[in-house]
């Protein structure tokens, strides 16, 4: 998260009220939503549910970054194919740990 947020300082003062805002709020929520989901561990479907939140979380980011990418607001290269494939593995892991919840515990 401290990495998007710092990106987001570098993204031009046009989208501060669109793509920025998005990714932030994108960026916040999977922690946030990962720690809440964790908290109501015990009722399986609730924990999936905020698992399943987090991952449509990292899919936005994913989609929100290809989109700098494209704009060319991301200057330094391949930094945006480097955080797209952390969100693509993080989305992974999400997937993985709600279908297998049950052998972690």
């Amino acid at each position: 998260m401290i990495e998007i947020e710092e990106l987001l300082k570098l993204l031009p003062l046009s989208e501060k009220f669109l793509l920025v805002d998005q990714m932030r709020r994108a960026a916040r929520a999977i922690p946030a939503l990962i720690a809440e989901g964790y908290a109501r561990r015990e009722s399986l479907k609730d924990f999936q549910r905020y698992l399943r939140e987090c991952i449509g979380e990292s899919n936005e980011m994913i989609n929100h970054l290809l989109l700098a990418k494209y704009k060319e607001y991301i200057k330094k290269p391949g930094y945006a194919d480097e955080l797209i494939e952390r969100y693509n593995v993080l989305g992974r892991k999400l997937t993985n740990l709600k279908n297998n919840w049950q052998n972690f515990k």
